[in-house]
């Protein structure tokens, strides 16, 4: 189906909101309709979404774009305001734009709507702004901002690529340290579908927009999110990234109550000492001790799967990215004088 067809059927459903795009269109304009975006199913499914998310010189040229165009912000029904800006190609339209504005507010959410920057273009040229090689959105986290189509093309509706493009925006302002969440996912989700060690094993490519772009778990993210609106839609990137319930629950997470920082256990004691954590997420563990002057300490780390240690002084620190073997790892944690006398107290941070 051609994407003029898909935008007459679509225009037929939204007779209303498409008569007042057309009446505020000059006479003599060339600029023409935009499609409303609707909740619920799709219209069609996605064949699919190639996008991209753009920096450095393709970022900059962007903005130039934006900055051509006029920019308003609209309300969200809980508080928020969310700027749209739109391309000369398209009539202006108030109405398409807070639809557009309340079309994101149904998405799952957080404050982060309130930081969102969009322009909406033809799909021509948002291709041609994010790159082309067939995109047909991009999201640019150094100014939030989402470019996205002001109608269906003929791989995707709009609906969906609008609601990759968020998945992106939650990511860049969710944690995932040490890692960057917009290139590994949300720390829930990337923990839950193992990333960490899907990238130890070669099989995933964080933050890749080339060859191994459908192995990115940016991307895997970024359409997980929009799997969690619209499961109906095919899976497409490594099939070690498919969502499940667990996954989209993780992401509820991500989105409604994000990761914080890591959590911290204390053990005190005078010549040696054990403590046990449950680890559920990936990321960094750091053990510290502390001590009387010229004190120097043997610490340990055990899974059941692998080990690491080291000699420190009183002060000292060290830190280690940590991989899950399994779901929920057990980690001992264990302290032995080598020197010195007095109280110690060892700190053990890690990501909960």
């Amino acid at each position: 189906m051609s994407g003029l067809i898909q935008t007459a059927i679509r225009a037929t459903g939204v007779a209303t909101a498409v008569v007042l795009v057309l009446l505020s269109v000059p006479t003599g304009a060339a600029a023409g309709p935009r499609d409303i975006p609707r909740a619920g199913p799709l219209p069609f499914v996605p064949a699919d979404v190639p996008d991209r998310v753009i920096g450095g010189a393709r970022a900059a040229a962007a903005s130039r774009t934006v900055e051509a165009a006029s920019r308003h912000l609209y309300p969200t029904p809980d508080g928020q305001r969310v700027e749209i800006a739109v391309s000369k190609s398209y009539a202006p339209d108030a109405a398409a734009d807070q639809a557009l504005v309340d079309f994101l507010a149904g998405r799952l959410h957080g404050r982060e709507l309130g930081r969102l920057r969009l322009f909406v273009g033809k799909p021509a040229e948002i291709s041609s702004i994010c790159g082309g090689g067939g995109a047909i959105a991009c999201y640019a986290p150094g100014e939030a901002r989402m470019y996205v189509p002001g109608e269906d093309t003929v791989d995707a509706p709009m609906e969906y690529a609008i609601t990759h493009e968020y998945g992106h925006h939650v990511a860049s302002w969710r944690s995932n340290r040490p890692w960057t969440a917009l290139d590994w996912g949300a720390k829930y989700w990337a923990s839950e579908e193992r990333i960490c060690a899907g990238v130890r094993h070669r099989a995933l490519f964080p933050g890749n927009q080339g060859r191994h772009y459908f192995d990115d778990p940016g991307e895997g993210f970024a359409d997980s999110y929009a799997h969690l609106h619209y499961p109906q839609a095919a899976w497409r990137y490594n099939p070690l990234m498919r969502p499940d319930e667990a996954a989209f629950a993780a992401i509820r997470r991500d989105v409604l109550h994000p990761w914080s920082g890591p959590r911290t256990k204390v053990l005190r004691g005078r010549r040696a000492g054990t403590m046990r954590l449950r680890l559920h997420l990936d990321g960094n563990v750091t053990i510290r001790v502390a001590g009387a002057t010229g004190s120097r300490f043997r610490v340990e780390a055990r899974t059941s799967d692998k080990a690491a240690g080291r000699v420190l002084r009183a002060g000292g620190a060290f830190r280690m990215s940590w991989c899950r073997g399994q779901a929920t790892e057990t980690m001992t944690v264990s302290v032995k004088r080598r020197g010195g006398a007095g109280r110690f107290r060892l700190t053990v941070g890690y990501p909960g």
